[in-house]
């Protein structure tokens, strides 16, 4: 399990990314749990925490259509 100690959703997006399956921890939030490279959002009933998985979900889908491919 990864711990983030700073709120960066770009950074987190490239880590759920990378590991598609698994759990990671931001200190001031809490832990979050992500399957299939997206953050689940059953169970955040809380408004910041529940914005933040949305904000770090987007980010995951941009990074997933932006990415050049690479060169060969």
């Amino acid at each position: 399990m990864k711990v983030f100690k700073q709120l960066s959703p770009r950074q987190i997006a490239r880590y759920i990314k990378s590991f598609h399956r698994g759990y990671f921890t931001i200190e001031s939030l809490g832990t979050f749990e992500f399957n299939a490279g997206r953050i689940n959002l059953h169970g955040l009933t809380c408004r910041q925490r529940l914005r933040l998985a949305r904000q770090i979900n987007q980010a995951v889908s941009q990074l997933r259509h932006n990415e050049p491919l690479p060169d060969m």
